[in-house]
């Protein structure tokens, strides 16, 4: 096993909103996309500026979706006027705002719909702009599609390693772009993003809740790219989720032949423990994505997502990530994961200072660099 931990006592904290932890930790999970595009600095800072010293969600939905619609008019404006590559940008960026506007929202709140709605759609007219680089698919499972998108590093139909990457508990098949995802096409990789069970529009629209056996859907998901795709490897394939999908991607991977090397970027071992009960602001969240009426449903349905009995069936590399810091996932759940393995070929960054926050929002161009280059090495 290779361990690495990385030590950097500067500072790890933006607080843009030093009234509010958790709306500090959200926006620089947005800062993070800055350098790909998924959002612009001075476009976030504004945005604050106009929010204030505010501690109402009321206020925090309204500023930033005001941003989201301003972006959009403005790249829609620019289309109009023939400038392409700056339109495509700035949707791209719409998107963004879009879904940190909803982030603090209720679960049952219509404004998620209309912000998910309108945030897709953009990233969607933004997508049609690549020149088929980034295009959308849709999966057939149990009687309805999953919908996402795969992206190639260009349109040549050469056949390559390509990734599938799977996202956590909040975030769109959409933002895993900016999370990471602009990366594998830059190491001549494809990459997959998903709207999984308990994800994106399969969660809001289709009901489509997540599920412990989550080689279910990504079998779906590989099947469909194998009769699909042609210019997919079936032989090289990746499997990597972020957050709560450091439980969704190894867990497939133990069931999953096809699945080559498997990326957890915030490793756990109980989504019941590591996750629903060391960080309570989420539990609602966590209750919705899983279909649960309440709290006891909730904890009775993710009691089930663990690695007992699972971890040491994984026979394939395995990267794990994670943060000191991580007030989200307990970094415990990560360690324990990890000293269960019994595949020869672990790598283990563990982050201390820069990097140290929840998915490493806080050093993403690094993080997202090594986790992309592990699967080019691997696959």
């Amino acid at each position: 096993m290779t361990e690495t931990t990385t030590q950097d006592n500067s500072l790890s904290v933006i607080e843009l909103f030093p009234q509010d932890e958790d709306w500090s930790l959200q926006t620089m999970r947005l800062l993070a996309q800055v350098a790909v595009g998924g959002s612009d600095l001075f476009e976030c800072a504004r945005t604050a500026a106009r929010i204030g010293d505010s501690t109402d969600t009321e206020v925090w939905q309204r500023e930033w979706s005001r941003t989201a619609k301003e972006t959009a008019a403005a790249g829609e404006q620019a289309i109009a006027d023939g400038h392409i590559t700056t339109g495509r940008r700035a949707l791209f960026r719409s998107m963004s705002y879009w879904r940190h506007s909803e982030f603090f929202l209720s679960s049952d709140d219509p404004r998620r719909d209309e912000a998910y709605t309108q945030g897709t759609q953009n990233f969607q007219r933004a997508a049609e702009l690549t020149d088929g680089l980034i295009e959308r698919i849709h999966v057939p499972f149990e009687g309805i599609t999953m919908d996402g998108y795969i992206v190639r590093p260009d349109n040549s139909g050469k056949k390559r390693p390509t990734v599938l990457f799977l996202g956590g508990a909040d975030s769109w098949a959409e933002e895993l772009y900016f999370l990471g995802g602009t990366e594998f096409p830059s190491r001549d990789m494809n990459v997959v993003m998903v709207d999984t069970p308990g994800r994106g529009s399969s969660l809001r629209f289709k009901k489509l809740y997540s599920r412990p056996d989550y080689e279910v859907p990504v079998k779906a998901i590989l099947d469909h790219l194998a009769e699909t795709r042609d210019e997919v490897d079936m032989d090289r394939i990746g499997l990597a989720g972020v957050s709560f999908g450091g439980y969704y991607a190894p867990r497939a991977a133990a069931f999953e032949p096809r699945v080559k090397a498997v990326a957890a970027w915030c490793g756990t071992w109980s989504i019941l423990t590591d996750f629903y009960e060391f960080y309570p602001p989420l539990q609602e969240q966590l209750q919705w994505l899983s279909g649960s009426k309440d709290d006891a449903e909730a904890r009775e349905k993710l009691a089930k997502f663990s690695f007992d009995g699972v971890a040491e069936t994984i026979n394939v590399p395995v990267y794990v990530m994670h943060g000191t810091d991580d007030i989200i996932m307990d970094i415990e759940g990560a360690r324990k994961f990890v000293d269960a393995l019994t595949v020869d070929d672990v790598t283990v960054d563990i982050y201390d200072g820069a990097g140290s926050l929840h998915c490493s929002y806080d050093y993403l161009a690094v993080a997202a660099a090594r986790l992309t280059d592990w699967f080019a090495d691997r696959i």
